[in-house]
């Protein structure tokens, strides 16, 4: 790792875990010139490594006051404005994050897909996964890419892997954003995968992926285990 970036890791770090420290009322962060002096690193590095703070909600940048800190911020899991990657989001240190295939083949495009996907298909490329921490099951994804996308055969999700770089190698596209939609229903695959009983309803994320000449490319239908998964957004007013 380059000295500068261990050096910016190094300011990061520290000014996470002073948040981590911080009580309300008492969350002003130390001026840029004090943390320079007691870092020993310069002050670039320092804007740096709060403007990432910033960026990630931890803190709140206020003209002629200063930086303060939100160490309730810092106590909130699975932030899905964070990271897209579920590896990442389920990774909060309650034990290791492992992904399971659990069907792979093609199969008629489901109602759900032709609902939400904006061109029409007929056969797709199905994928059931399942994300669990340790023994707990934690989200159950049903991704579907339609046929004529693929430009070789799939092979199944290995246990480490990331769903982008997975489609990605499969469909020779490069990925510009995927557009969210939020809701509710039962779908019983998923109550199966999450050991939930029949006819749970379920908060349901589904996603449809664009690659950079904005033509859709692959559709995910996601479900996530109502005790397991307590999903949290910081947002601005």
């Amino acid at each position: 790792m380059p000295k500068s970036q261990r050096l910016w890791s190094h300011t990061y770090t520290y000014l996470l875990d002073q948040i981590h420290g911080m009580k309300a009322g008492e969350n002003q962060l130390e001026p840029e010139e004090e943390l320079t002096r007691k870092l020993g690193v310069s002050r670039s590095t320092v804007r740096e490594a709060t403007q990432a703070l910033l960026q990630e909600g931890y803190l709140t940048r206020r003209h002629g006051k200063g930086n303060f800190a939100h160490p309730s911020v810092s106590q909130l899991r699975y932030r899905m404005d964070l990271t897209s990657d579920f590896s990442k989001l389920l990774d909060t240190g309650d034990g290791p994050v492992v992904c399971q295939t659990l069907h792979s083949g093609y199969v008629p495009c489901r109602e759900v897909m032709r609902r939400r996907f904006p061109v029409p298909c007929t056969t797709v490329y199905e994928l059931d996964w399942l994300y669990s921490v340790g023994e707990r099951p934690m989200l159950f994804c049903r991704t579907s890419i339609p046929e004529e996308m693929l430009q070789r055969q799939p092979e199944p999700l290995s246990t480490d892997a990331s769903l982008f770089p997975w489609i990605r190698t499969y469909c020779g596209r490069d990925f510009a954003y995927y557009a969210t939609h939020l809701g509710c229903r039962c779908e019983e695959d998923a109550c199966r995968a999450l050991q939930l009983p029949s006819g749970t309803v379920l908060l349901n994320w589904q996603e449809v992926f664009y690659d950079l000449s904005d033509v859709p490319v692959a559709f995910c239908d996601i479900f996530f285990h109502p005790e397991h998964v307590d999903l949290t957004m910081v947002l601005r007013p």
